[in-house]
């Protein structure tokens, strides 16, 4: 059995990691600090801010198209993934 080791980078909280999701905020709210920043876990918007349009599409990939983003994340459609890792730990998620 051949196994290869891959360094993964880009992951929620790595801001020196390549840029695999990029936060996508909605109108009327400020731009991000940078452009590869990303909300850190727990991360809530401001109460003052309006609210995203309905289906708004928080994260995008590398490309600009429209992506579920990172698991945990703000605004990241988490829906089934995070329940398809914990059947089995050896599973590995990719996702664009």
């Amino acid at each position: 059995m051949i196994r290869q080791a891959v360094a993964i980078s880009g992951s929620l909280g790595n801001p020196e990691g390549s840029l695999v999701h990029k936060f996508n905020p909605p109108p009327e709210w400020p731009e991000p600090p940078s452009a590869s920043w990303r909300p850190p876990l727990g991360w809530e918007p401001d109460p003052a801010w309006p609210k995203a349009p309905a289906g708004w599409g928080f994260w995008t990939n590398r490309n600009g198209r429209p992506t579920s983003g990172p698991i945990g994340a703000y605004g990241a459609v988490d829906a089934g993934r995070l329940e398809l890792a914990t059947v089995d730990p050896a599973l590995v998620l990719m996702h664009s």
